[in-house]
């Protein structure tokens, strides 16, 4: 098989980062919808703070584009610039557990499993109730 994709995104957005890391994720996204990449904060961390966590496969690219100078792509040039910088400074790569004053991503293998990542993470599902 031959893919672009060859690499395994998980990223832990602390709840009250949500809005800009939606806009981060439309400017490094292929997709007019993924500024609704997290939405639900279903995980939390040791000391009960919750975070909106996605696990994606990525373009080896993924860490360049990161943390170069963002614009707004063809396919969402409403993009909010001023949120999604404000979300690419708290960007940590590879550098260890969620906290809630960043925004941690796990960078590996695409055939690496979401759960060993969020394990990585330092998180767990957060139980809700109907």
């Amino acid at each position: 098989m031959n893919t672009k994709y060859t690499q395994r995104a998980t990223i832990a957005v602390p709840h009250s980062q949500i809005e800009d890391a939606n806009q981060l994720a439309l400017c490094l996204g292929e997709s007019y919808s993924d500024d609704r990449t997290f939405s639900h904060a279903n995980y939390q961390d040791a000391e009960g703070n919750i975070y909106a966590v996605c696990s994606t496969v990525a373009k080896s690219i993924f860490s360049k584009m990161a943390v170069k100078q963002l614009q707004a792509p063809t396919h969402a040039l409403n993009v909010n610039l001023e949120k999604a910088h404000r979300a690419q400074t708290l960007l940590q790569i590879n550098k260890g557990m969620a906290n809630p004053n960043i925004i941690a991503v796990v960078l590996g293998d695409r055939l690496e499993k979401a759960q060993e990542h969020i394990q990585l993470l330092g998180l767990s599902a957060v139980l809700i109730e109907e």
